[in-house]
């Protein structure tokens, strides 16, 4: 039986717009059911990676996509940032990818110690994934939730574990959810047992299409510009430069 691919993504005000004027524009209609979550309690601006207010909306994402899994169980999952322009359907090609892995990750080429980009992100919505969620991801990601002068009070005492990881190899604190992504699964005993792959560059962190534009699925603006403003206009910007590559 062919599963439904469902969409889900987070955003704040901040990035509200870019999700109703671009995003949305340029998703395919192709999916089970599009689910938004919107974090109105805090916001954070494209860019401020580590800030407090931005890993409160990560620990949100992460606890949303917990319950997308529960909500679509048999069928698969697609989790997206919105920072993201769409030339073309791909819900077959991910569902394809996720029938001999768990969970499929755009390539991450910025950080070699945290290879998955959680930006656009498959899974199946299977109980093995639920249990790596509950066991594995929840438990880092409540670190995220530590303000700085709760940090400064635990300095130079024993913390767990669960509150710090060694992907670069040495001790640091979470400052989002793709290095607790990137822990669970790395460092995490359950993690070794998830299948992952990464998805092809046709999914590209490259504002010019990358390798092959006339073939470019998705652009993922991740780490591109700060600030809304700049961020919108460098995503329309980046469109319309691929778009006309993949008409040729």
């Amino acid at each position: 039986m062919n599963k439904e691919l469902h969409l889900c993504a987070v955003v704040s005000d901040s990035y509200l717009q870019i999700y109703e004027k671009i995003f949305n524009r340029t998703l395919p209609e192709e999916f089970g059911s599009v689910n938004i979550l919107h974090v109105r309690d805090h916001d954070s601006h494209p860019g401020l990676v580590g800030e407090y207010n931005f890993k409160c909306i990560n620990y949100k994402k992460l606890e949303f996509v917990s319950e997308q899994l529960m909500a679509h169980e048999g069928d698969n999952l697609l989790v997206l940032d919105v920072d993201i322009v769409c030339f073309q359907n791909f819900k077959n090609e991910i569902n394809t990818l996720l029938k001999d892995n768990d969970m499929v990750f755009q390539h991450n080429p910025h950080y070699e110690n945290m290879p998955y980009c959680i930006g656009v992100w498959g899974l199946q919505c299977s109980r093995k994934n639920m249990m790596f969620f509950g066991k594995e991801v929840m438990p880092r990601a409540k670190a995220l939730l530590i303000t700085q002068e709760q940090w400064d009070q635990l300095y130079g005492k024993e913390v767990s574990s669960a509150l710090c990881h060694h992907l670069g190899g040495e001790q640091k604190i979470y400052d989002g959810d793709q290095c607790v992504i990137n822990a669970a699964l790395l460092e995490g005993d359950m993690g070794k047992e998830i299948k992952v792959s990464v998805l092809p560059d046709t999914y590209t962190q490259c504002a010019h299409g990358g390798e092959e534009p006339e073939n470019c699925i998705l652009y993922h603006a991740t780490g591109s510009e700060q600030g809304a403003i700049n961020k919108a206009n460098h995503l329309v910007q980046a469109y319309e430069r691929i778009r006309k590559l993949n008409e040729l």
